[in-house]
């Protein structure tokens, strides 16, 4: 049971990300209907094709031995080279590889977008660098930065695979944890929202978040738990320690940033946004904030 719920944690990651709809909700028509079944849709073909591609591994293993022993630096080369050979191989390991980036992009996308929203909710600082937007309307102060972080975590694998693993345990359970703000949210108070948008879970829709919210908790314990045994300094699970990390720069960016900057979201009108405090042209006197283009408009 223990072997079964340390390994459940890659399926988990599986799921993640569903969420990118939301994300960039301001650039969708009729995003009130359209996200939340993207975000259906989303989480059931995870589910679907991961089972799939999980089953056609499984059935294709010729040698446990030969997985573990292999020389190669991802072990499912091994599995797929002794199933169908070099060239297949080769084959099948380019689409994996154009999945990731295919992944990478759907990750950049939605980071960039998180960078120009906190920017002009001015909950991050460098608010007009990372509000500006391209010639053809990216936010691409943030698409750069999410780049980069990217590259400096993938290069981590290189220097060691622990602190390359702590890193994406670490970044699973701050998804998680994100997910599970507004869940607990609506889990704890419910009638805060006045109007139901069309997308609603009707009445089961408290029981749902409440299943959601403990499946949440749940996962993230799981991730922070070592993966084998007996526990040393080499296999040991280092994601409380990022985790922990991160909580303290949020807690430092908020108590030096936050609580005398930020003032609440900012609502989006076509180009400008409305704000408290900031006048079109991002002086902090009028009550709009304007950014060349409209993020809409991607």
């Amino acid at each position: 049971m223990s072997y079964f719920l340390s390994h459940r944690i890659l399926a988990d990651i599986g799921q993640e990300g569903c969420e990118t709809a939301a994300q960039v909700a301001e650039e969708a028509i009729k995003a009130e209907r359209l996200c939340p079944i993207a975000l259906s849709v989303s989480v059931a073909g995870s589910w679907f094709i991961g089972v799939i591609y999980l089953l056609s591994l499984l059935f294709s293993v010729q040698s446990i031995a030969s997985v573990q022993n292999t020389s190669y630096a991802l072990p499912i080369t091994q599995l797929i080279y002794d199933a169908v050979g070099r060239e297949l191989a080769i084959l099948l390991i380019v689409i994996i590889l154009v999945a990731q980036w295919a992944a990478a992009l759907t990750a950049w996308t939605a980071s960039s977008r998180l960078f120009f929203a906190l920017a002009r909710d001015r909950a991050f600082p460098f608010q007009k660098t990372f509000m500006t937007l391209s010639q053809t309307g990216a936010p691409y102060a943030g698409v750069w930065l999410s780049v980069f972080v990217g590259c400096v975590i993938a290069a981590a694998y290189i220097g060691s695979a622990i602190a390359f693993n702590g890193i994406l345990a670490a970044a699973a359970i701050g998804v998680l944890l994100s997910y599970s703000v507004p869940i607990f949210c609506r889990v704890f108070w419910p009638n805060t929202l006045d109007e139901r948008g069309p997308f609603t879970l009707g009445r089961y829709s408290w029981t749902l978040n409440l299943l959601s919210l403990l499946f949440c908790l749940f996962s993230c314990v799981l991730f922070i738990l070592p993966t084998s045994t007996p526990v040393t300094s080499l296999n040991m699970n280092y994601a409380i320690l990022a985790i922990g990390a991160i909580l303290i720069l949020v807690a430092l960016q908020y108590l030096i940033w936050g609580q005398w900057i930020f003032r609440g979201v900012v609502t989006t009108y076509g180009a400008t946004s409305l704000a408290e405090g900031v006048d079109i042209t991002g002086e902090e006197k009028g009550n709009y904030i304007s950014v060349r283009g409209t993020i809409s408009d991607l």
